[in-house]
């Protein structure tokens, strides 16, 4: 059970975009998110 779901706001800890903030557009069944306004790829 995951405690966050689409657009939960959201603040990156790591990388590059780290402080960044973004709201979830999407939940990935894989346990990833998509977040408008953060460019990343893992």
């Amino acid at each position: 059970m995951q405690k966050i779901k689409r657009d939960d706001e959201v603040v990156v800890i790591a990388g590059k975009d780290k402080g960044k903030r973004g709201t979830i557009k999407r939940v990935l069944k894989n346990e990833r998110f998509v977040v408008s306004g953060v460019n990343m790829n893992t």
